[in-house]
């Protein structure tokens, strides 16, 4: 017998095990994830699961995951105080809304158990988050990616209201190359200074680690939490390919070094505030990007360096260096590119240095274009 035929063998009688489990309420969900094993499909029943806390505790293969599925998708409503925690390997969980609800100071979906037990190689897809708020005054966070190699695509965020970022990427010493891709996110808002951001790819303690995060292919509507609608918090991450509409924020590298922000589409349609690009730290990349009616100045320009404060704190302002800003499309921006925003205030007295800006195409009806 071929090893080629053998492995074919192996890979039908594998599939054959694969089993789907039917889970109409809690107990039975939780027998079924007891019990799961590679490429089985736990399908939770249609209707309102409500104060559903499922701990998703399970490991799967790379050929074979373990799937728990939405018998119809988005008819399997998750409210009250429910939530989802990813614990294991190889773990997809697909086609559930959240909706009704809240979770107060911590997360609707968390890749990793109570315990600190992280997930890694798991994906949450054609899911739905939506107006899921606690009262005023809570501050919750709706997706914690932690361990690696994690993906949350083909969702819906709808509606945050309250403080703590929609998603955050926490880091835990190790690149993490987590994937965000072709996800909806609308309507946040939130105008109580920082914790606004829809989007937090690490933070200032972990600021000079290597996340190598992509968010790509996303769309952000009216996204209006506060001024960093991303915060890159950390190093080596990748944003392309992302439409940001009618959002009073930018796309912020706030800490961390060699980021790449590239082909990205920013349209303001002439809403207040509305930004593009800020950069900060050193070794950034910005190019290929189009930028059109954007209304905002200074910290929310179309494309912004900001100054920096002498012997920073990783929380404060590290200087710009050795940024390139190339091959941008800057159309009818109330400021192009402003060079050294905040010089003079709050310590910040260093200019950006050894950077590049060069082949961008900037129209407008203002001038100067380049501040």
């Amino acid at each position: 017998m071929t090893r080629r035929l053998l492995a074919m063998i192996l890979a039908l009688s594998g599939s054959a095990a694969a089993r789907e489990i039917p889970a109409g309420d809690a107990p039975a969900l939780d027998a079924a994830i007891a019990s799961a094993q590679p490429g089985d499909v736990i399908v939770m029943a249609n209707g309102v699961w409500t104060d559903a806390g499922i701990v998703f505790r399970a490991s799967g293969t790379p050929e074979a995951p373990v799937t728990l599925r939405a018998q119809t998708p988005g008819q399997v409503i998750l409210s009250g105080r429910s939530f989802l925690r990813f614990v294991g390997r190889h773990l997809v969980a697909e086609g559930l809304l959240f909706k009704d609800g809240a979770v107060s100071g911590g997360h609707v979906v968390a890749f990793r158990g109570d315990s600190d037990e992280e997930a890694s190689d798991c994906r949450l897809t054609n899911s739905a988050i939506i107006d899921y708020n606690p009262p005023p005054g809570a501050s919750s966070n709706w997706v914690s990616l932690y361990g690696a190699r994690n993906r949350v695509d083909h969702c819906r965020f709808s509606g945050k209201n309250n403080s703590g970022p929609l998603l955050v990427v926490w880091l835990n010493g190790e690149p993490n190359h987590h994937r965000i891709d072709r996800n909806i996110f609308a309507q946040r808002t939130f105008y109580g200074g920082n914790g606004g951001e829809t989007i937090r790819v690490g933070d200032s303690k972990t600021s000079l680690q290597n996340s190598r995060t992509l968010v790509e292919e996303n769309l952000f509507e009216d996204c209006d939490g506060e001024v960093e609608i991303i915060s890159n918090k950390s190093c080596e991450n990748t944003y392309r390919r992302n439409t940001f509409r009618r959002n009073a924020g930018t796309l912020t590298l706030r800490h961390g070094n060699r980021c790449l922000v590239e082909g990205n589409w920013f349209f303001g349609d002439g809403k207040a505030s509305s930004g593009g690009i800020r950069i900060i730290g050193e070794d950034h990349r910005v190019v290929n990007n189009y930028l059109a009616d954007l209304t905002g100045k200074a910290f929310f320009s179309a494309i912004g360096f900001m100054a920096a404060i002498p012997q920073s704190e990783p929380s404060g302002y590290l200087q710009v260096r050795r940024a390139l800003v190339a091959f941008n499309t800057v159309v009818n921006c109330e400021n192009s590119i402003f060079i050294g925003i905040g010089f003079g205030s709050r310590g910040r007295t260093l200019p950006p240095e050894d950077s590049l800006v060069a082949n961008n195409i900037i129209a407008g009806k203002s001038s100067p274009l380049i501040t």
